[in-house]
């Protein structure tokens, strides 16, 4: 039995200005229960065994979206033609955090750091329009970009939305939201209603508790009393009863825009590489997307002349200090040695792990909340060019 899996494409960021998003969250019907009770198949009926526990945990995956990448300050407002020129090359879409972000570094009798490093948060309106391109950010973490083929507006209460010809994601202060690529639609409401369908897998529950599961070999229907019924292997609906009753995962809060008055004199540049795109969670292992990533900066820096770089992991605050220091160091590493597969000479990259001591953005607001979008931030790689 096979389980089709979610798409891989990272979502960017988002913002629903449609209130309670009930008007995009369409009901799915229901199967009619068999009313029989489920019986396993005997070895005799030819039937494949099914590893219960890796259907439970793809089940899950999929019903978890690609996390969603940073919106940082527009790298058509940075100040320097270095960083500009850097982020032209990348072909980064100003102010957009794809994966891949470019930066001032700015030096200060304390050292050197990323422009919106520790940097005091912008009180004012920034504005940047051209032919094609129109950036807005406020000082509260409110933005909006707008360019041919893609549109995307930020709130800061943690409610999006993002759009760009193929991917539509829509999410609301409350975790609820749709997302939609492709054959894939997913829709839930803050409660953990809602509806994941691609075509080969349909998972639902309703706002009483009831829902249900299809795919090619498996039909489960469920009542709000959490009577389950089922045509397949056992065990099979029993995972699909104990996701059913958890409901489905809400959406995380989409990060706000993050404006600066940065301080000190520029003094390099930095490229950022999100964690987030280049990595499993708690892997060091780069992922098939984030070396894509990294092909790009690769071909930059050797275009570039192979500058004297240092190759930076960091980390967020969760979990032990330990850890993260050495996930830091294994990350970066990792992404190192892909730059000089991809033809930067090894001599010019060193690696340093800072795990959790450098963030980006600090991660409780001013009522000790745990800030879950500065958190994302955190979770980054830099490339530091020193010369």
């Amino acid at each position: 039995m096979r389980l089709a899996s979610r798409s891989s494409t990272p979502v960017a960021l988002a913002l629903c200005v449609v209130a309670g998003l009930t008007a995009c969250t369409p009901e799915a019907s229901e199967p009619t229960p068999t009313g029989s009770s489920t019986t396993s198949p005997s070895p005799d009926d030819g039937a494949p065994q099914v590893d219960a526990e890796a259907f439970e945990a793809e089940l899950r995956s999929t019903l978890v979206l690609p996390p969603i990448p940073s919106f940082t300050v527009p790298t058509g407002l940075l100040s320097t033609a270095a960083s500009q020129q850097i982020s032209g090359d990348l072909d980064i879409p100003a102010g957009l955090y794809q994966g891949i972000a470019v930066v001032d570094l700015r030096c200060t009798d304390a050292g050197a750091a990323a422009a919106d490093a520790g940097a005091t948060p912008s009180t004012g309106a920034q504005h940047f329009d051209d032919e094609t391109t129109s950036i807005t950010v406020a000082g509260d973490g409110t933005g909006v970009y707008d360019a041919p083929g893609l549109h995307v507006a930020v709130l800061p209460d943690g409610s999006g939305v993002y759009e760009d010809g193929e991917t539509r994601v829509s999410i609301s202060a409350d975790g609820s939201g749709t997302y939609e690529r492709g054959d894939v639609r997913y829709t839930v409401r803050a409660d953990g209603s809602g509806s994941y369908d691609d075509g080969a897998t349909r998972v639902w529950v309703d706002e009483a508790g009831a829902g249900g599961y299809e795919d090619e070999n498996l039909r489960v229907s469920m009542a709000a009393d959490g009577e389950v019924f089922g045509d397949g292997d056992p065990a099979l609906v029993d995972v699909v009863r104990d996701v059913l009753v958890e409901g489905l995962p809400t959406f995380p809060p989409v990060p706000r825009v993050h404006a600066v008055e940065a301080t000190g004199t520029v003094c390099g540049t930095v490229i950022r590489l999100d964690a987030n795109v280049l990595f499993d969670v708690d892997s060091a292992q780069v992922r098939p997307e984030g070396q894509q990533h990294l092909e790009r900066v690769a071909e930059l820096l050797v275009a570039l002349g192979a500058p004297r770089a240092q190759v930076v992991g960091h980390t967020d605050s969760t979990g032990d200090e330990a850890y993260n220091q050495d996930l830091s160091e294994r990350r970066a590493a990792s992404v190192r040695d892909l730059l000089v597969t991809g033809g930067v000479a090894s001599d010019s990259l060193e690696t340093v792990g800072r795990g959790e001591k450098q963030p980006a953005r600090a991660e409780t607001g001013p009522d000790g909340a745990v800030d879950r979008a500065a958190q994302q931030l955190n979770r980054r790689v830099e490339i530091v060019l020193l010369s």
